[in-house]
């Protein structure tokens, strides 16, 4: 096991692209002349903590498997690689079993193997494996990234090593990240894998392939071509795309989802030709920040991916789940869920004037004597709690044209106190409540295809909640309405 040390100093340097003022690098919407983007409509529900938390666990992608049984086996890495058993990707919180370790020093995986990609390869399963050397972790310390390939014929209970195959042109050097890794495998429905990797050097993201029946012998994408080695070979950035990735089946697509503080939350890009990306214009999830120096004020989203709800798979249909590693506000990384959304897109005739709606889920404790309305995950004190509605979806830009209120979500801050409420952003501290992160924007007044909002309170407990009744659904007294969002 690595120390927290190791985890957030890894961690940090795959966050310092928050300091280095990268652009968003993706086409603008409707440049794709095939698929008309602003018309794209997308549904993000409620989020589910489906693992953690972890202090030693989940510093990678989740990827994953549907076995013959119908059962799953999921993969979280951190150093070390670990499968894990259940019966769905909403049923990963059980024990694990190390499938992947270290290697022997002085070897490129001698600080740890992660598996980011597991997919179905003829009667095998084909693995695309992150790896480190030079384990110095310490500040001014070094270390070097690398991919390897490996394939396994028991559903990824053990793995045989084919070799590195993608490194970086650049040398290792005192105080220095070097290299190519945290890629993710996609299969592109073209007689090719391809690779969407972080390039350190840089912090760009370079994208290589293989010939699907050959996937030891992969070329980097390098100006216009494939022509580069995937072995130290120079690479033409393509954006700063994540490297979440997966394939859209139904449009012939690859998709990726990035977590971008500049776009404003988790963005959404597509690719006809693997290369050349267009982004949605509005985020999956608004963000207030991507500090990785833990513990902050603001939570964090990271590693984001796409997976199969039917076969764990990253080649999706236009309702799939979105999958990341999540920290809570005020949290170190000694705090880490596996959370899990579904996503449903559709594609509508003509643009949509709002394009991306998120679930405020109202949730309550097991004894239902308390409740947290809310756009984020249920985790320390609430991880018990259990969904009880979708009141509306929040958008995650404020609108166009259009008036419309931020809302905050707000919580009393004290231990054993469940206290939350949603307030227009800057009423928390008004109220003596601590902010705790931004839920989303609703309009001001009534636009067709909207519910009201309120804020309603459970007087006997004075727990408060969100309801789109004005009566509050019988269990208590309306305090105000927030706003109108967009109707379940």
């Amino acid at each position: 096991m690595r120390k927290m040390t190791h985890d957030a100093l890894r961690l940090a340097a795959l966050g310092a692209v928050v300091f280095l003022g990268w652009p968003a690098a993706a086409q603008p919407a409707g440049a794709d002349s095939d698929l008309c983007i602003e018309c794209l409509q997308v549904r993000v529900g409620p989020p589910v903590v489906v693992r953690g938390p972890f202090p030693d666990e989940l510093d990678a992608p989740f990827t994953a498997l549907r076995l013959d049984d119908g059962s799953f086996r999921g993969f979280s890495a951190n150093g070390s690689t670990y499968a894990i058993e259940g019966e769905s990707l909403w049923d990963m919180g059980g024990p694990r079993r190390e499938v992947l370790e270290a290697g022997e020093p002085g070897q490129e995986n001698e600080c740890g193997r992660w598996l980011t990609s597991a997919m179905r390869y003829g009667d095998a399963v084909l693995g695309f494996v992150h790896q480190e050397s030079i384990c110095d972790y310490g500040p001014q310390g070094q270390t070097d990234k690398t991919m390897a390939i490996a394939i396994s014929s028991d559903d990824g209970l053990t793995w045989t090593d084919l070799g590195t195959v993608i490194t970086g042109p650049d040398s290792p050097g005192p105080g220095t990240t070097s290299g190519e890794g945290d890629c993710t495998m996609v299969d592109g429905a073209d007689g090719y894998l391809y690779a969407y990797c972080l390039r350190n050097s840089d912090w760009q993201t370079i994208v290589a392939r293989a010939q699907a029946s050959e996937p030891t012998a992969w070329h980097k994408y390098h100006q216009g071509d494939w022509t580069q080695p995937g072995l130290d070979g120079q690479a033409t950035a393509i954006g700063f795309l994540g490297p979440g990735a997966g394939y859209l089946k139904d449009h012939e697509r690859v998709v990726t989802v990035t977590v971008d503080p500049w776009f404003g939350g988790v963005r959404l890009s597509l690719s006809a030709d693997k290369v050349s990306f267009v982004d949605v214009e509005e985020p999956l999830i608004p963000i207030d920040g991507s500090d990785w120096n833990r513990p902050a004020d603001t939570d964090l989203i990271a590693y984001p991916t796409i997976l199969n709800p039917d076969n764990g798979s990253n080649a999706v249909d236009m309702r799939f789940l979105l999958s990341y590693i999540y920290v809570p506000p005020g949290q170190g990384f000694e705090s880490r869920y596996l959370v899990h959304h579904e996503i449903d897109l559709s594609v509508n005739d003509d643009p949509l004037p709002v394009q991306a709606g998120l679930a405020l889920t109202r949730w309550t404790d097991p004894d239902r004597t308390a409740y947290v309305t809310s756009t984020g995950p249920m985790t320390g004190e609430r991880l018990g709690y259990r969904q009880d509605a979708v009141v509306a979806y929040m958008l995650t830009v404020a609108p166009p044209g259009l008036d419309s209120v931020k809302i905050a979500e707000c919580s009393t801050g004290s231990a054993g106190e469940p206290d939350h409420l949603l307030a227009e952003d800057g009423g928390c501290e008004n109220q003596g409540y601590v902010r705790e992160r931004t839920a989303g924007w609703l309009y001001l007044d009534e636009q067709p295809g909207t519910v009201p909002v309120y804020r309603c309170v459970d007087e006997e407990t004075q727990s408060r909640f969100g309801s789109s009744d004005p009566e509050c659904e019988g269990r208590g007294a309306m305090e105000l309405r927030l706003g109108y969002g967009l109707a379940p």
